[in-house]
Formats: structure tokens, C-alpha cells, sequence
């Protein structure tokens, strides 16, 4: 950390430009937050800091701090007092317990997250800063792999990604090394951790306005991606016979006198918000179609609420950072079934179905067998 409390309770900031004096001075130095001893780390090649002691029980010690993660906030911090904005680093909220990374003009944070740690830490931080009226940024500090076009992103990653009207699902990040931004944006699922998105990226000394006019310039649109039904069915039913041969999942499925190779080629389809949940498409669509769409004939109509709560009920949510309306994915699943010429949208909320869907008969599956 940069900041530590002298024996006047003077908020001292180390900084390359300070260092000598503050070695010469011998002060002893204590954290704004514990009040324990922190020690003055400055040596010739590593960025100056304050340190805890190693016994220290401190929830904001930064002893595991990457020279990343450092870099990081002198970079936000001098970046943005460039541009006149009042600006603090590791500022600690007392109200709230809390230490933000950067805090903008007394009531934005900004966090740069580098290290892996449980999602839900990085939630309730989220919630702890909205609770005191403060707006909150995290900016992804991770490197990104990109094979063959595709971003590959991992679960602690995609909980970074958010909504917006114009950008579609986009995360943002930031690395010292190379001293720049990247935007992706348009973000949209190919396989599980495997993704096509839009990318936009920025130098380090770029002004704030530059970047906020290049994202109102942005129109929102989605990725195509085609699917081969077929052979996604034919690696379902080799990954569930493969590896989850003991799950529930297959356990209903075989109990229910179901194959997984038989059934609706509409169920276990990959829509472009699967990646927002833990649950396999294969399963969630399963559920609803054997307790639900299967028992409804044609010409029947019904509302969304009463799918909805089998949908929620047979989910498992991704941790995310930000509240999302995830839900959506069932009315995504719907209007699917609708252009298939399954259903029909019958004013708000309301769906009619079509037709049936139908299970594959031997013939047209002997290709799905194992």
C-alpha cells in the first residue's frame, strides 16, 4: 500500500519523488485502517510501499500486493489528477469498513482487481460502496488469453463483464506493463469459457472524454454465431456419458425413460446469456420442456411466470459482481422455441404454443450414438 499514518496521524503517500526523505526522517509508520506498524519497502527496482508486519492480522495487508496491482493505482491516481480530478488513494471508509483502491472526486471508486479471490468478497465490497452513496468501477488487472479470434475468460473474469444499452456485455481492463486500456464489448458465449467480442482499446495517457465519446459512438449490435445443432447434440451426450455418468441430471433423465440422444433437438440449445449461469443448457431446457412445455398441447396458452419458476428453481447462478436480471435467459429460451415455430408471442408475457416439440426417432439419431 501507499499510504500510512505517521506518529502525528499524518496521512503520508510514498512516491519515488519522497522516497529519500521519508528514509531519512526514520519515522515509525502505522496503517489508516488497523492501526498496526507498517514498514517503509523501497528498493531500486520494485515500486515503494508500505508493508505490514508478516504476523499482522490486518484484512486490508498488502504484503501479497503484486507490482502489478501497485502500479495500478499509481497509474489511476495520476492519471486522473492530470485531468483536475480530486483524487485519493487507499482511502479508508470508515462508516462502511472499507479501504477503495482510488476514490474520484469524493464519490466514485475505483477498483483494480489483479488476484483471483472469491466473487462474493468483490460483491459485497460492491454492495458496502453503494450502501455509502458511492458509484463503483472495477477494472480487470488479469491478462486475457485470445486463440484463433476468441477470448478465453474464466469464471472469476466473466464476473467483471456487465450490461449496458450500447455496449451489450462488456468488461474493462487495464495493464501496467503495456500502459494501456482494452474494451471488450459485444461480448457473446461460443463455448462454455470461449468468446467473440468487440475490442476497443486506448493508451494510458488517453483523456477520460476520449474514451467516453468513443463508447457513445458505438451502436449496439450482436455476434452471429452458427451453430451445428447436431453435432453440439452429439458432444453433450458424449461429455454427459463420458464424465457424468453419476449426476442427478442423468439419473432423471434415464428414471423419466428419456435418452439424451432422443431427445428434442430444441432442448440443450446454447444461447447467447448461458455463460451468466452454472447450470448446462442441456439441463435447465430438459426440466422445462419434461415438466412443463411437454405437457401443454397445441393451442394451449400459457404465462411466462409459472416457466419462470421452474426455470429458477432448476438454475444455479454464476456469481457476478453487479446485480443482472438473469431470468432473461428464459425469455431468451422462449423466443428461440418462437422462431422455431414452437410458440407464439401472445401479447405480453403470454405464449401459445404451435406445435410440439418432438423427440428424435432412432433413425434420425443413430449419428448421436456413442
Amino acid at each position: 500500500m501507499f499510504t500510512a499514518k505517521d506518529q502525528t496521524g499524518k496521512i503520508i503517500v510514498v512516491t519515488r519523488g519522497n522516497i529519500e526523505f521519508l528514509k531519512k526522517k526514520r519515522a515509525q509508520y502505522s496503517c489508516s485502517c488497523c492501526e498496526e506498524r507498517v514498514i517503509l519497502k523501497a528498493g531500486e527496482i520494485n515500486t515503494p510501499h508500505f508493508a505490514h508486519l508478516a504476523s499482522s492480522k490486518c484484512k486490508f495487508a498488502s504484503e501479497g500486493e503484486s507490482e502489478r496491482h501497485l502500479n495500478g493505482k499509481k497509474y489511476f491516481l495520476e492519471w486522473l489528477i492530470l485531468q483536475d480530478h480530486q483524487t485519493d488513494v487507499e482511502v479508508y471508509l470508515s462508516e462502511i469498513k472499507r479501504q477503495a483502491d482510488i476514490l474520484v472526486d469524493g464519490h466514485t471508486v475505483i477498483e483494480y482487481q489483479c488476484s483471483t479471490v472469491p466473487v462474493k468478497e468483490l460483491r459485497q465490497r460492491t454492495e458496502d460502496y453503494l450502501m455509502a452513496g458511492l458509484c463503483v468501477h472495477w477494472i480487470l488487472g488479469q491478462d486475457i488469453r485470445m486463440v484463433k479470434g476468441r477470448y478465453y475468460l474464466t469464471a472469476f473474469q466473466q464476473a467483471f463483464i456487465k450490461k449496458g444499452p450500447k455496449l451489450g456485455y462488456y468488461l474493462m481492463q487495464y495493464l501496467p506493463e503495456n500502459n494501456r486500456w482494452t474494451l471488450l464489448y459485444h461480448i457473446t458465449m461460443d463455448t462454455t469459457n470461449r468468446f467473440y467480442a468487440r475490442a476497443m482499446t486506448f493508451e494510458g495517457r488517453v483523456q477520460l472524454g476520449v474514451i467516453k465519446r468513443a463508447v457513445q459512438r458505438i451502436k449496439y449490435a450482436s455476434f452471429y454465431v452458427k451453430r451445428d445443432v447436431a453435432f453440439e447434440r452429439q458432444k453433450q451426450c458424449y461429455f454427459y456419458t463420458r464424465f457424468k455418468k453419476q449426476s442427478t441430471f442423468l439419473r432423471d433423465v434415464y428414471e423419466q425413460g428419456y435418452h439424451l440422444q432422443y431427445l428434442p433437438m430444441e432442448v440443450g440449445v446454447v444461447l447467447p446469456m448461458q455463460f451468466r449461469v452454472k447450470t448446462p443448457a442441456m439441463e435447465w431446457q430438459f426440466y422445462l420442456w419434461k415438466s412443463f412445455l411437454r405437457m401443454l398441447d397445441r393451442g394451449d396458452s400459457f404465462e411466462v411466470t409459472g416457466v419462470m419458476t421452474l426455470f429458477e428453481k432448476h438454475v444455479v447462478l454464476m456469481p457476478l459482481i453487479w446485480d443482472e436480471y438473469r431470468a432473461e435467459l428464459c425469455l431468451e429460451y422462449l423466443q428461440f422455441l418462437c422462431k422455431q415455430g414452437i410458440l407464439r408471442a401472445d401479447g405480453v408475457e403470454r405464449y401459445v404454443v404451435l406445435q410440439q416439440m418432438k423427440e428424435v426417432v432412432n433413425e434420425e439419431a443413430r449419428f448421436l450414438d456413442i
